[in-house]
């Protein structure tokens, strides 16, 4: 059997936050205020308390909005990082307790209107928010750009829809001057599911195969996180891209994303494969 070849794919279905947007900055720049000088202060830590209750509130409350369910993740990682008792168990809802009014978050952390907290429930509320602020990696537009010309570029990502459109905004470009357009985007939002739950990627194959008419083998996925998508995605019989991106921690398996169909340290360098590949080089 011959090797694949990156061109003998129609779609790209991408993860975005951590591939394409350097979402562990973002999310560094956004808990030091609460972590600073505690045992979580350090990168390592951070992001790894950060990945552990994120994934346990994904599995929890699959229905949570992204931004929601990220405000109660500072919330939480404010309250250990202090030795404070967690937020309360949402009732009624799964977004009950993490509303962004200053008072649901309140209540869910203990602490009544006129109380001080540290921070303030606002603040649970902007990280939550600040999805759309993470920095873009410097190779991620150019790459997109490229690999548009070749391929219909979709999203598979585990936020809501109207985090998503800032991001959106980032990497297409202005509506009147756009430098591609991403052929569909789903989210965590559309499928009810958070990845690696099977039921994200399948409801996306599903659309992908109605709406553009492409067919699952003729899709392949592109991510750093090898735990959310790079191992569920192969284990379906997808074709997959490992964007290795260095320093990367939130979803890295050196051992898994080595089974990945092709590899490579970033987007940039996956374009420019694409464009030897064409040419025949």
């Amino acid at each position: 059997m011959s090797a694949p070849k990156l061109t003998q794919y129609k779609v790209l279905m991408f993860d975005v936050y951590g591939t394409l947007v350097d979402w562990e900055t973002g999310i560094l720049r956004g808990l030091e205020p609460i972590l600073v000088g505690t045992p979580l202060a350090s990168r390592e830590a951070a992001l790894t308390a950060y990945r552990n209750v994120e994934h346990d509130l994904q599995g929890r409350y699959p229905g949570m909005r992204y931004s929601e369910l990220l405000a109660r993740v500072h919330a939480s990682l404010d309250a250990r990082a202090h030795d404070r008792p967690e937020p309360a168990e949402p009732s009624g809802t799964t977004s009950a307790s993490v509303q962004t009014s200053t008072g649901a978050i309140a209540s869910a952390t203990g602490a009544g209107p006129s109380e001080s907290a540290s921070p303030s429930p606002d603040a649970h509320t902007a990280f939550g928010q600040s999805i759309g602020a993470w920095p873009v990696f410097p190779d991620t537009r150019d790459a997109l750009v490229a690999l548009s010309k070749r391929f219909q570029l979709t999203v598979l990502s585990n936020v809501d829809r109207a985090s998503f459109a800032r991001t959106r905004r980032a990497l297409e470009g202005p509506e009147d001057a756009p430098r591609f357009r991403f052929a569909a985007v789903y989210t965590a939002e559309d499928t009810g599911a958070y990845k690696p739950d099977p039921r994200a990627r399948e409801y996306a194959l599903r659309r992908v195969e109605a709406e553009l008419g492409v067919r699952r083998e003729e899709v392949l996925v592109v991510a750093c996180s090898v735990s959310h998508d790079v191992k569920p995605a192969r284990e379906i019989g997808l074709g997959t891209v490992w964007i290795a991106r260095k320093g990367s921690l939130i979803g890295w398996d050196e051992a898994e994303g080595a089974k990945a169909t092709f590899r490579f340290d970033t987007l940039g360098e996956m374009a420019e494969a694409v464009e030897r590949e064409a040419k025949g080089e």
